[in-house]
């Protein structure tokens, strides 16, 4: 009976090296291929400018309120009431103003998110076109990312990052 089990333990066993070696794996860095895609790299720049503007419209912003507060600070003793509370209303106005930029513009759902979101979703709805034409055309099973850290250990010989570069620049991922 221990002998019956253990054959077909082992004939399982024999199944699934033989079903394994039959697969082709395959790697890219997507770091690299970001960086060396021209797409992605104007795509950035682009990003980085009006990232630029909403930051210096935030620091212009700040700047005032930071003035406003010394200068009532500095002050306060010497204003009338009235003058005194008309400035807080100002402090606070513009520290509201501030705060809703902040969420407006730079929070997980502010302009520059969504401005990422729809530069990047079409370049890298075309990296992955190009990823799975490169698995299909080099009859590849599986192609995994270095990037995310699911890889321990690979031979070069299965880096396919310079030949998903070649696919982008080629423009056969449309």
């Amino acid at each position: 009976m221990l002998g019956r089990k253990s054959t077909i333990l082992l004939a399982l066993g024999l199944f699934w090296v033989s079903s394994v070696s039959a697969q082709k794996l395959g790697y890219i860095n997507s770091e690299v291929i970001l960086n060396e895609f021209e797409e992605f790299r104007e795509a950035q720049s682009k990003l980085e400018v009006e990232g630029k503007r909403i930051q210096d419209q935030y620091y212009a912003m700040a700047g005032r309120l930071d003035s406003l507060q010394q200068e009532y600070e500095r002050q306060k003793f010497i204003m009338t009431e009235a003058n005194r509370k008309a400035k807080e209303t100002e402090i606070k106005s513009l520290s509201d103003q501030l705060r809703q930029f902040q969420v407006e513009k730079l929070g997980p759902q502010g302009e520059i998110y969504q401005k990422q979101q729809q530069i990047a979703a079409p370049i890298l709805d075309k990296i992955n076109k190009a990823i799975k034409k490169v698995g299909l055309d080099y009859g590849y099973d599986f192609i995994f990312d270095t990037v995310q850290g699911n890889i321990l250990y690979a031979k070069d010989s299965y880096d396919l990052t310079n030949v998903v570069l070649n696919e982008l620049r080629k423009g056969g991922a449309k």
